[in-house]
């Protein structure tokens, strides 16, 4: 509604009615309606009159708030106004110094230009030096690996006549090595051959020698095996006894263990005449024979082979037909 719009005067009306009906208000208030009191005589009213302060009212303030807000308004446009030109001035400076520095880098860049083709020159130059270096060095290098080569063409084809000379010189000491070689091995096997006739020649005679030692020692041995028979036949006859069933043809097979020394040890019959008195009267003359201390005085070897245990056949000749 337009009445209590910002610019209108509906409020200060407002206000007015206001305050007579606040005046009215407070003079009825005062009027005493007791019915005991006397009525008052009518006075006439007395108007105090009160100052406002406008500024203190809403219209005061509204006014104080246009103001202000007019006051804002133009401090804001010349705000603005002085951004303008500030802006206006940057941006002035801006496009100087944006100038300026295009100038700059233009010139920097034709600068950088001349540097690069001052460097470009002088790189080519340099190449152009190396690339001369590099083949005088390369025509150089070509001369001493001609001048290498040859040398060691030169040292290996000597080295290959020393070679083969000396190939020839070690075929020449090997075929006189084996020359030297051969008639050492004839000489070591003429000294080897004569040396096995020699050994032979000795083995033999010492073969023959142990031949005709064995052959006389066997003889020896025969002989003493054959004596000390003998003397055991003799002791066993000696000491025998006749049995009375004794007949002619009866005879028992005996061997008899001996001691190294000469003591008959054990005495068993290996064939019986098939006479128990018979074979039992020879054991006993086996037994009894005594000591044959000629066992004693034999080679244990010969002992051990011949008499550690003899086996004869008991059979006297004193029998009855």
């Amino acid at each position: 509604m337009s009445f209590f719009k910002k610019d209108g005067y509906g409020v200060p009306i407002v206000l007015a009615v206001g305050l007579h009906l606040a005046i009215l208000l407070i003079g009825v208030v005062t009027i005493n309606f007791s019915d005991d009191s006397l009525p008052a005589p009518k006075r006439p009213p007395i108007v105090h009159a009160t100052v406002v302060d406008i500024s203190k009212t809403i219209i005061g303030k509204r006014e104080a708030e246009k103001k202000k807000e007019a006051q804002q308004q133009a401090e804001i446009a010349k705000q603005k106004e002085l951004a303008a030109k500030k802006k206006a001035k940057e941006l002035a400076e801006r496009k100087a110094f944006e100038a300026q520095k295009k100038q700059l880098a233009q010139a920097k860049k034709a600068q950088e230009q001349a540097i690069r083709k001052a460097e470009a020159a002088a790189k080519a130059k340099e190449e152009a030096a190396a690339a001369k270096k590099k083949k005088e060095q390369e025509i150089a290098r070509q001369k001493q690996l001609a001048d290498q080569r040859a040398k060691e063409k030169a040292a290996q084809k000597a080295a290959e006549e020393k070679k083969r000379q000396e190939e020839a010189k070690k075929k020449a000491q090997a075929a006189e090595e084996a020359k030297r070689q051969k008639e050492l091995e004839r000489q070591k096997q003429e000294i080897a051959r004569k040396a096995e006739q020699e050994r032979l020649a000795k083995e033999a005679a010492r073969q023959a020698k142990a031949k005709a030692e064995a052959e006389k020692k066997a003889a020896q041995e025969a002989k003493l095996v054959q004596s000390i028979s003998g003397l055991i036949n003799n002791r066993i006859a000696q000491a025998w006894i006749r049995p009375p069933n004794a007949r002619n043809n009866m005879k028992t097979k005996l061997q008899i263990s001996f001691l190294p020394t000469g003591e008959v040890q054990n005495v068993q019959v290996v064939e019986s005449s098939g006479d128990a008195l018979f074979d039992q009267r020879a054991v006993n003359a086996a037994r009894n024979m005594g000591v044959i201390r000629e066992l004693s005085k034999v080679d244990p070897y010969v002992f051990e082979r011949n008499f550690r245990n003899v086996v004869i056949i008991f059979n006297p000749q004193d029998l009855r037909n």
